[in-house]
């Protein structure tokens, strides 16, 4: 769980907050896209989720 340098705003804290990164799906759709990985940022202050975003997997060589 990586503390990001983001803020957004928190529908539930009804203010802008840090976010952290709450949970990471790993080559969610393999077939599709295997370079990708669906990560979801929650609110530091009451850990809702906020937003969910494609990220490029990193190719380790």
């Amino acid at each position: 769980m990586s503390k990001q340098k983001a803020r957004f705003y928190c529908r539930k804290c009804k203010k802008i907050v840090e976010v952290y990164e709450c949970y990471r799906e790993v080559k969610v759709f393999p077939e599709i896209k295997p370079e990708f990985d669906v990560v979801t940022w929650c609110c530091s202050v009451c850990n809702t989720p906020i937003i969910e975003v494609s990220e490029f997997r990193k190719q380790t060589q």
